[in-house]
């Protein structure tokens, strides 16, 4: 596992805050009822459940967001073909690193440019 990866094992403070919500009613429900011993395996499967699911709406968050970013920091600001022109907003998307010129139709690759070394 990467050190990248390691990063995103805990729920943002929002969503622990939502987990934490589960088991407290959860655990209230089950008081109220008096079913504790089967009831707790079910909200821990439900909590299990619940985390994944969570984890799985924010890593796909983070990850559109940083698709976002990489798109707007690497596409050219013309199109190597007609000249216009371009930002990530006025172009259409036709691949996860590739963008269509508004103007003139060619395929733009939004890819990392070799910074100059002085």
């Amino acid at each position: 596992m990467s050190k990248d990866q390691g990063s995103d094992d805990k729920l943002p403070p929002l969503w622990q805050q939502v987990h934490a919500a589960i088991w407290l009613i959860g655990l209230a429900f089950l008081f109220w009822r008096g079913d504790i011993f089967p009831g707790i395996l079910v909200l821990v499967a439900i909590s299990g459940l619940a985390q994944a699911a969570m984890m799985a709406y924010v890593n796909r968050q983070k990850a559109g967001q940083e698709l976002h970013q990489t798109r707007e920091r690497h596409l050219p600001a013309h199109c190597p073909n007609c000249g216009g022109p371009i930002n990530t907003q006025n172009v259409r998307w036709v691949g996860t690193h590739t963008a269509q010129c508004p103007y003139c139709g060619t395929p733009i690759k939004a890819i990392e440019t070799p910074t100059p070394t002085a």
